[in-house]
């Protein structure tokens, strides 16, 4: 995994403002790349996670002649 592909996790919850826009990060769920504000401003605040995330990909149209939502 290449450093801009690496992923962070709050280990604490908290508030911030960075350039005027309020953040409210849950300890355990937010989650950042690297290179982020947050991370860059926070980086006691957070971890890098130790699983690959993977992001599930949902086709946005049908292919030629199927219909969205119809099963096989």
């Amino acid at each position: 995994m290449s450093k801009s592909e690496r992923v962070y996790v709050a280990n604490e919850s908290f508030a911030c403002q960075i350039d005027g826009k309020d953040y409210q990060i849950a300890k355990g769920i937010t989650r950042v790349r690297e290179g982020h504000p947050l991370l860059q401003a926070n980086p006691q605040y957070f971890r890098p996670m130790e699983d690959n995330v993977h992001y599930d990909v949902e086709q946005a149209t049908a292919a030629p002649g199927e219909k969205r939502g119809a099963s096989a």
